[in-house]
């Protein structure tokens, strides 16, 4: 359950900021270079982003969240699997 909806956090996080960046860069070039590292790169190429174009603070922290909860349902159920292993 946590694993998809960290998923999901992390899915909604990388496409506002595939938007975001493409909305705010000033050149073409700017934008899909952004735009390619936000999406291969996420959630840190997120906190870079905020902290350099100052915008996507509700992006960076949904990212981050997401994160936390898909380790958190990983581990988790990981520990499920290993208490069942002969």
């Amino acid at each position: 359950m946590m694993i998809g909806v960290g998923a999901l956090l992390m899915l909604i996080c990388v496409v506002w900021f595939v938007v975001l960046s493409v909305q705010t860069g000033s050149s073409t070039g700017e934008k899909v270079i952004w735009a390619i590292v936000n999406l291969l790169f996420q959630p840190l190429a997120g906190i870079i982003f905020f902290f350099v174009k100052k915008q996507g603070l509700v992006p960076m922290i949904l990212g981050i969240i997401g994160v936390i909860f898909y380790g958190y349902g990983f581990f988790t159920s990981f520990g499920d699997v290993m208490r069942q292993m002969p």
